[in-house]
Parts: C-alpha cells; structure tokens; sequence
C-alpha cells in the first residue's frame, strides 16, 4: 500500500513538474511581447527553472525520496504560480487591454484535482490558496468595475472550479481508497487458495500412505494372529489420527477455483511450485 501511494505521488509530481515547465516556458514569450520592461517574464523563466530542478530531483533521486518528499517537490513545484499569478493579474490590470482574469488560476486548480497525490490534505490545501488568491485579488484590484475585465461573474466562477477541482480530487481518492481495499482482499483471497491447495496437497500426498498401512494392517491381522493386541491398537489408533487428518484438510476444497488440468495434479510438482513462490516472497520481502 505504502509502495502504492509513493509511486502515484511520484508520478504526479513528475507530470506536474513537467507541465509547469511547459507551460511557463510558453507564457515567458507571451509575457515578453505584451509586458516589455517589466520582470514578469524573467520570474516565469525562473519558474521554469525551478521546475526543471525539482524534475531532475525527483528523477534523480527516485529511489531514495520518501513519499513526504515527493509530496513536497509537487507542492514545490506549483506554489510559485501564486506570486506569478498576483502580478500577471496587477500588470493586466494597469496595461490597459482586455483580458479575462484568473485564468490562470483556474487551470491549475483542475490541474490539481487531476495530478495532486492522492490525499486530501495536500491538494486540497493548494486549491484552497488558489480559490482564496482568486477572491483577495478581485476585490485588491478593484476588478469588479475594471473597464477591460470580461468575465462580470467573478470571482465566483472560479470558486466554482475550485470546487470542481475539489470534488474530482475527493473522487480519486475514494476511488483509490477503494481499488486498495479490493487489493487487499483479492491478495488475501489469493492467500488463503494458496494455503488450500497446500491442504489438499498434503492430503493427496498422504492418501496412498495411508491407505497402505490401513492394507498393511489387514494383512498383519491375518497372517499373524498372534500379534500383540497393543501393537495393533496403538497402529489402528495412529490411522485413526491420520484419517482425521485427511478429512479435515478436505476443508478446503470449497476454496479451491478449479481450473482445466487440475482434475490429476502432482503432488509433489505443485509443492514445488508452492516452495518457490514462497522462496521469491521471501527474497522479495528482504530487499
């Protein structure tokens, strides 16, 4: 499970970092053409950067990042958007030009609901700061009577995508929450067939033994009637814990999902599978 979580956060992160790069990447030239002598797009150009550093980190060092780790390089990664952000927003806001604001916002926040680690608190926070950023800038710039803003229902739109973005990222995580526990019980299914076929195995393995002493001992009855009767009682009383024992083990023949072959199965090649399997557990479980 913990194994699980890593990979699907380190994938998520990965992609992540990826799109920020690409993305700023684009708007470094966007903001350089519409916003000339200012610093916006040298903060996007670090951005870029930054995102490329924690991209090389995570691929880098993949093995040896715990899953905090990994959960801080993506929070890394998209946090810088907020500054960025803020200042695209006041810079269209003197410049003069039309524009519909947040736009920004609202795309990384479905990005999150998409790409975020599976756990509520980490994304969950990061679209939480976006929706508020959305709402502190409406009302800082004063964008509700802006003549070249064209979006008259924010920002209440983009608190609708937050909530969105909340919603598909609660939706995976119950989806994941449930594809584990279904995991977990396929695994432990799988389990308890392996240990019946065990039983039924050592059940076949000693039905020919015991049916040889059970014959071994009518014989001994009646060629030698002289044997001690405690000897006999003491063999007859041993095949009977031996009977016992086969019945009991027939227990798990309800467990057992019968396939086509298995009808004459070896005894001996099927625990020879089964110590292998439990061999490769092992060395799996000391690395």
């Amino acid at each position: 499970m913990e194994q699980e979580l890593w990979a699907r956060a380190w994938r998520g992160a990965v992609v992540g970092s990826v799109l920020v790069a690409l993305t700023e990447l684009a708007y470094v030239f966007i903001d350089a053409r519409v916003f000339q002598g200012t610093t916006l797009p040298v903060l996007r150009a670090l951005h870029v950067l930054w995102a490329l550093v924690l991209l090389g980190v995570l691929l880098a060092l993949r093995q040896r990042l715990r899953t905090v780790l990994v959960e801080a390089c993506f929070a890394g990664a998209v946090l810088p958007f907020l500054p960025v952000f803020a200042m695209a927003e006041h810079a269209m806001a003197g410049s003069g030009l039309l524009w519909v604001p947040m736009t920004g916002h609202r795309l990384v926040m479905l990005a999150l609901g998409v790409l975020a680690p599976t756990g509520l608190w980490l994304g969950g926070g990061l679209i939480a700061a976006f929706a508020l950023e959305t709402v502190v800038l409406w009302f800082a710039l004063g964008l509700g009577q802006h003549p070249g803003v064209r979006s008259p229902w924010e920002p209440w739109v983009t608190l609708v995508y937050g909530g969105v973005a909340l919603t598909m990222l609660a939706y995976r995580v119950r989806s994941h929450s449930i594809e584990l526990k279904l995991r977990e019980a396929r695994t432990e299914a799988e389990a308890l067939e392996r240990l019946a076929r065990l039983f039924l195995v050592v059940r076949d393995a000693t039905n020919t033994p015991l049916q040889t002493l059970e014959l071994s001992l009518a014989l001994l009855r009646k060629r030698d009637p002289g044997c001690s009767p405690t000897t006999l009682a003491a063999m007859e009383r041993a095949m009977e814990r031996l009977r016992a024992l086969f019945q009991r083990l027939g227990i798990a023949d309800p467990l057992v999902v019968w396939r086509e072959g298995d009808e004459s199965f070896d005894a001996d090649v099927m625990l020879r599978h089964l110590e292998e399997e439990l061999a490769r557990e092992i060395e799996r479980r000391r690395h």
